[in-house]
């Protein structure tokens, strides 16, 4: 009988604790494993917060602060705890980095959660339309600044649904955020209802139906298959035949920070030998990868002087005659200040063996790659330097490409999460996108494969094609409508080639008005704000009467 009513008691527990059935939901909402039973995240993420909607809706804000940020500093952990992995070579630097960056996260959603329920609480119909803007206002806030980590998108998780998210050439990722959370909301209140009507042992398929909130929420659901139907009529087909422009990415899963002075003509070696390889396809670039060499090609340039390291390099792009596009450490001596800046660089070497173009970037990784706040915080950037981040400073132009006639733009990293900056290369007429990275600390399945699914949007919402290099991958092609052409395996030597067909590139509504949609929603959204107050001081205003 004990055993019985142990089991009671946990049944009972976890009826009243369901709301944790969020954070397992959510690490199934994104990439986490290789393995065929976890390849379904995109049809998680639509119902993978309904238990937290469900319960917060008839909770006080203390408790709804309290699960809301139990549930998210579980679900960011198994989500995004492969990010800890940058530290993991201290001892300590695994905990720390999570120790920040999990709670910093979750604050980030539990605002989301408490703003939308203070909300809805006044416009109680409006639920579902008041969760997914405060979502995406809030995603949107997260890309600002200096400490910016646009990642943790909703949208990002429906990037194999690639005809639904063609809503993103309107929208951008923001356009796909709402609808995921809108669906979220709508579910829950159907959720809710149907529970209400079971309660009241009224559960008949004709009583369920009559319910609003089931209407609406079937509504959604087939909305969303037109949506998805309609865009897999309309969307063009690849021509097989059709190469207007042919990339060879290279990936040699190197470690470039082992030594790399000691190392670097054996890692020298093993790129020359896959780029000789893939040099047999012909392509019209070869490109390496962001940590490729960490050789200083564009300095050495303006000085008129090359390394040994550096001359093969270019007698190897004027033997194979093809440009090699690899990445590189950018420096700039201060002599003013007395002091030497040094940038994470993409540096283009024609076929004729020259050093033509370089681009410095822009938006670095915080911590990891710089710490803009060091003058005030000099602890912290001695805690990240024995983590082993760089020092880099940030660039401040874009820089447009050329090959053969065709223009591209650079990506370095994580650049391509940030869509405004991809749009302004689209808006200057590129041709197609490059993204040369370094996942290989990430040394996981799920970081590489979350930081693809962004360059899966960036095509759609631009309309370009985009290609991506990484030292261990995800190395691929991408269409203007999000299709993967070709691709190699994370974690494998080797090459891949793939061909781009320019006639389906086309210029998209997003490309021209950029984040209009989420404006527009964030101006419904402060409008129903002041709304709000204004009905509560009434409320106080009449109550005193």
């Amino acid at each position: 009988m004990k055993g019985v009513e142990r089991i009671t008691e946990i049944l009972r527990r976890a009826k009243k604790h369901y709301y944790l059935l969020t954070s397992a939901l959510m690490f199934l909402s994104f990439p986490s494993y290789d393995v065929w039973f976890l390849k379904g995240f995109s049809f998680f993420a639509w119902f993978s917060l309904v238990p937290l909607f469900m319960y917060v809706r008839k909770q006080g804000y203390k408790e709804i602060v309290f699960s809301s940020f139990i549930v998210f500093l579980f679900g960011n952990f198994f989500t995004y705890q492969w990010i800890g992995n940058f530290g993991a070579e201290v001892r300590g630097g695994y905990a720390i980095i999570l120790l920040f960056l999990i709670p910093s996260l979750t604050v980030f959603m539990v605002t989301k959660v408490l703003l939308a329920e203070y909300l809805s609480r006044t416009f109680y119909s409006l639920r579902p339309f008041i969760y997914a803007s405060v979502w995406i206002f809030i995603d949107w806030i997260q890309s600002l600044g200096f400490l910016a980590f646009p990642w943790t998108y909703w949208g990002y998780s429906q990037y194999p649904f690639t005809p639904f998210i063609q809503i993103a050439k309107i929208t951008g990722v923001m356009g796909v955020t709402f609808a995921v959370v809108c669906m979220n909301a709508i579910v829950a209140d159907a959720m809710v209802d149907v529970l209400q009507l079971k309660e009241e042992k009224k559960l008949a398929v004709v009583k369920i139906f009559n319910e609003k909130s089931i209407r609406v929420c079937a509504i959604g659901f087939i909305f969303i298959l037109s949506i998805a139907i309609i865009n897999s009529i309309i969307m063009p087909q690849r021509s097989a035949d059709r190469k207007d422009f042919r990339v060879a990415m290279v990936q040699t899963c190197i470690d470039p920070w082992d030594n790399w002075r000691r190392n670097r003509m054996s890692y020298l070696a093993e790129l020359e030998r896959e780029t000789r390889r893939a040099a047999v396809h012909l392509p019209d670039m070869i490109i390496w990868s962001e940590s490729a060499t960490l050789e200083t090609f564009s300095y050495d340039f303006t000085q008129g002087m090359f390394n040994e390291f550096e001359l093969h390099v270019l007698n190897l792009a004027k033997e194979l005659q093809i440009p090699i596009l690899t990445g590189e450490i950018g420096r700039l001596n201060d002599y003013i200040r007395q002091a030497v800046h040094l940038f994470n660089n993409a540096v283009l070497i024609s076929k004729e063996g020259k050093v033509v173009q370089w681009y410095s970037k822009i938006n670095l990784v915080p911590f990891g790659e710089w710490f803009p706040y060091e003058q005030w915080f000099p602890w912290v950037k001695e805690i990240i330097d024995r983590f082993g981040a760089s020092s880099f400073t940030p660039g401040s132009e874009l820089v447009l490409f050329e090959v053969d006639g065709r223009k591209f733009g650079v990506l370095i990293c994580y650049e391509g999460i940030f869509f405004r900056h991809v749009r302004r290369y689209a808006m200057r007429g590129v041709d197609f996108m490059v993204n040369i990275t370094n996942d290989g600390w990430t040394d996981t399945y799920n970081g590489h494969m979350q930081h693809f699914a962004a360059s899966v949007f960036r095509a759609i919402e631009n309309g370009k094609w985009f290609v991506r290099a990484g030292n261990t991958g995800y190395s691929t092609v991408i269409d203007p409508y999000g299709r993967t052409v070709s691709k190699m395996p994370i974690l494998t030597k080797g090459f891949v080639v793939g061909d781009m067909d320019f006639r389906i590139n086309h210029q998209t509504l997003y490309s021209k008005i950029g984040d209009a949609f989420a404006y527009a929603i964030f101006a419904i959204l402060g409008l129903m704000t002041i709304a709000s107050f204004i009905k509560k001081l009434q409320g106080n205003f009449g109550g005193k009467q």
